[in-house]
């Protein structure tokens, strides 16, 4: 008798470099009232979900460090980026990153992103809160992945298929600001 698994991607989780971490921290204590707005469907749509501004200062040190967590994830799980529609291989392109800044009571609905591959990386949190992965199985059935998040959390990226549904709860009982950076790596085909 053989049993076979039936493959699927997972995501990858890291802690990034405290570096590359008080760097994007020391950007994050500006950026919410210097940097520009991130527009999305989420923003344009709902009131009460998080503000995005647009990552500037740190923008290339993130996207350095990325590299190991796209090489890791594609050893592991490969074939992501064939998507079979089309006549030659394309290279990468890193979009531009976004700062999430979460208040009480605010939440990001479940979602997807463009592109090809995705990241997020908690940067503040003042209390437990919850992050969810959404899926179906094989037999259709809903599947939920929740990763519960504390301040020991704090400088931990996690790298994911795009159309990988996710929500970010809201949280009740605290005051302060959890702050996360996201975005989004996609096909170039400029050229």
């Amino acid at each position: 008798m053989k049993v076979f698994n039936l493959n699927n991607f997972g995501y990858v989780e890291d802690k990034i470099p405290k570096k590359l971490f008080n760097s994007l921290l020391q950007e994050i204590r500006y950026a919410e009232s210097r940097n520009p707005d991130m527009i999305s469907d989420l923003t344009v749509t709902n009131t009460d979900i998080v503000k995005h501004k647009v990552l500037v200062d740190n923008k290339n040190e993130l996207l350095n460090y990325l590299s190991k967590p796209f090489d890791v994830f594609n050893s592991n799980y490969p074939g992501l980026a064939n998507i079979g529609a089309l006549t030659r291989d394309l290279p990468f392109a890193f979009g531009e990153p976004w700062i999430n800044y979460q208040r009480k009571g605010e939440y990001v609905p479940n979602h997807k992103h463009d592109g090809i591959y995705s990241y997020t990386i908690w940067m503040k949190i003042p209390t437990k809160c919850k992050f969810e992965f959404t899926y179906t199985n094989v037999l259709g059935n809903i599947m939920f992945k929740q990763i519960y998040l504390t301040k020991k959390d704090e400088g931990k990226i996690i790298f994911f298929p795009a159309k990988l549904p996710h929500i970010a709860y809201p949280f009740n009982d605290s005051n302060d600001v959890r702050v996360s950076i996201s975005g989004n790596i996609r096909l170039n085909s400029d050229g």
